[in-house]
């Protein structure tokens, strides 16, 4: 969806930086709002890091961010999720294995949806049009590609049974590698990036308190 940001102040320019493809350079330009120092840094961030886009960086962005599509999420969960059952016990335990067959999908596809809801709920704009260099889809808040990045690192460690700071580690280091990916790209906001990997903690956390519950009472 596209969006830009209007506001009757001056703009706020950055040093120019020559784009993918070889061509002249460009003045990143965002038009000031009178908002609060939080969106004005957000705003900073993402123009200090456009100016600096380079064909080899760019490419790579592509490749991070490619990693956090469905087509590569799901069938990952689903392998840790086979995992996940031959260690409770399946075929053998049909309830418990098919109960861990079926969780890091179920956590992740749940998740997406909230995610979402939420972000139309909020309606955050996208970065100005101009600077993409791929099409996104739906609102700006929070990153779809982060937050599907960090859930599916939470799942999968859960999954796999690893724990400790690896385990820990694992969503916030996805969610900085996309979300970073998606930044670059120039459809999101830094800022997006940060709810993303916030939203997903919390998800996660959620869907633990409920498989222990769950588990708890059998």
């Amino acid at each position: 969806m596209s969006a830009s940001i209007s506001g009757p102040v001056p703009a706020l320019a950055w040093r120019p930086a020559r784009p993918p493809g070889g061509r002249p350079p460009v003045r990143v330009t965002l038009p000031a709002r009178r908002t609060g120092w939080l969106v004005r840094a957000d705003q900073a961030a993402y123009a200090a890091l456009i100016a600096g886009r380079r064909p080899a960086v760019v490419a790579a962005a592509r490749a991070v961010s490619g990693v956090a599509e469905p087509r590569v999420v799901y069938p990952a969960l689903a392998a840790a999720g086979l995992i996940a059952a031959r260690r409770a016990g399946w075929p053998h335990s049909c309830r418990a294995g098919w109960a861990q067959a079926v969780r890091p999908g179920l956590v992740v596809a749940a998740g997406a949806a909230a995610r979402r809801q939420l972000s139309r709920v909020i309606a955050r704009p996208r970065p100005p049009a101009a600077q993409w260099l791929t099409e996104p889809e739906g609102f700006s808040l929070p990153s779809r590609h982060t937050t599907l990045a960090a859930l599916t690192a939470g799942a999968l460690v859960r999954a796999l049974g690893a724990g400790g700071r690896p385990g820990r580690a694992a969503p916030l280091l996805a969610a900085a590698g996309v979300g970073a990916s998606r930044v670059c790209l120039g459809v999101h906001w830094p800022g997006d990036v940060l709810a993303g990997w916030a939203f997903a903690e919390a998800w996660l956390l959620a869907a633990d308190g409920v498989a222990a519950a769950v588990g708890g009472g059998r």
